[in-house]
């Protein structure tokens, strides 16, 4: 009985933090048409800050190994949650954008720690059924700050309580993790032994083509760019008003959240390459969509987009391990992290420069770009797959 009850508390902290890792995520792509205006910054300035966090992130995950030798996960998830919580409230206390500058550090190295934290964690000592939940609850998080931004945008024309408000529950959310820290007072050591251990792929050849797999999830930064640069989009094409804005990227984040649990139950009846491939056609009509201005079938265009971007990351990563064998597939696994957080790092930061030159209108354009791309790029890894 008390492995059970720890069993189900350890579940629902698990879930908690997930949706604390989510709840900064939206801030930037929500908020930034209001945003921009208190700092005096251009739209496409929010690129420089995405990137500065993303490149903190990547520094802070990579450092986890070292980390864990020497800190509980429970010390790693505070001081990571403790660290956001200071970038937060750096965010809403000044409006010099020097400031803004400074928090993204703190953003990104405590989105980064926590993130290989509780992934580790989790897999270690939770059913792997659970896992798919888990990044529906992430979901949950960023729906829940976008929905936030857009109550106090369009309530109180205030993305200040707004931000203060998701700062709130990440204090709330960190003190819950302290009361319960005791469930996460172990090391990692799982981590510090791998590192003593020869690297087992070193064993296998690793070739050029096992490289497609990495290179889907490059491309896969599709899902940053909208989230980032959607409201944006709409504020500067057709002078949609920020709430409004706001709102169609909560929705987004939305479908997104609502695709990761219905992908869960979709495996049960279909393969995940199906699955794979309508998704991949609703979104390339979706995309198409963007295009045309806004109107009562907006609402509906950007949460299918949402939807339809939802089983991408979490099904084609399962690909590696039925194509390769094990040392191989993890070192691909890998590879597919490391990549990701590279396209997530440059696809923003080009956007925002090409948006700079050419304006907001070709945004639509790069969307069904990256689109057809990824589409491609499955076809030839399935037919990798089949070889």
């Amino acid at each position: 009985m008390s492995k059970k009850v720890t069993l189900s508390t350890l579940v629902v902290l698990n879930f908690i933090i997930y949706i604390s890792l989510g709840l900064p995520d939206s801030i930037l792509g929500s908020a930034w048409p209001s945003m921009r205006q208190s700092y005096a910054m251009g739209a496409s300035q929010v690129s420089y800050l995405t990137t500065i966090m993303l490149l903190f992130s990547f520094f802070s995950s990579m450092l986890y190994t070292k980390i864990a030798k020497y800190l509980t996960v429970a010390q790693v998830i505070l001081m990571s949650m403790l660290c956001v919580i200071i970038g937060l409230i750096l965010m809403i206390v000044s409006s010099n954008p020097i400031v803004l500058f400074i928090c993204t550090p703190f953003m990104g190295i405590g989105q980064g720690a926590i993130d290989v934290t509780v992934n580790h964690f989790a897999a270690k000592h939770l059913p792997s059924s659970l896992m798919s939940l888990l990044h529906g609850f992430y979901g949950v998080g960023v729906s829940m700050s976008a929905a936030i931004l857009t109550f106090f945008l369009s309530s109180f024309s205030s993305w200040r309580l707004a931000i203060g408000t998701i700062a709130l529950l990440e204090i709330l959310i960190l003190l819950l993790i302290f009361v319960y820290r005791s469930h996460f007072a172990e090391r990692d050591v799982a981590t510090s032994e791998r590192e003593d251990k020869p690297d087992a792929g070193l064993s296998q050849t690793f070739q050029l083509r096992h490289l497609i797999n990495p290179i889907f999830y490059f491309f896969y930064a599709i899902e940053a760019v909208m989230g980032i640069f959607l409201a944006t989009y709409y504020v500067e094409n057709f002078q949609v008003n920020s709430a409004q804005a706001a709102f169609y990227t909560t929705l987004f984040w939305l479908g997104l959240m609502v695709g990761r649990f219905v992908t869960g139950a979709l495996t049960r009846f279909m393969t995940d390459k199906t699955i794979i491939y309508s998704h991949l056609g609703l979104l390339l009509l979706m995309s198409i969509t963007l295009i045309f201005p806004p109107g009562f079938y907006t609402m509906a265009s950007v949460f299918l987009i949402g939807l339809a971007m939802a089983p991408l990351y979490p099904l084609m990563m399962m690909l590696p391990n039925q194509m390769y064998p094990e040392p191989i597939a993890q070192k691909v696994i890998s590879y597919n992290v490391g990549f990701c957080m590279l396209g997530i790092l440059v696809f923003p930061l080009l956007f925002g420069a090409l948006f700079k030159v050419m304006n907001f209108s070709i945004f639509p354009a790069l969307i069904l770009l990256l689109t057809v791309i990824l589409s491609a790029l499955v076809l030839l890894i399935n037919q990798q797959q089949k070889k």
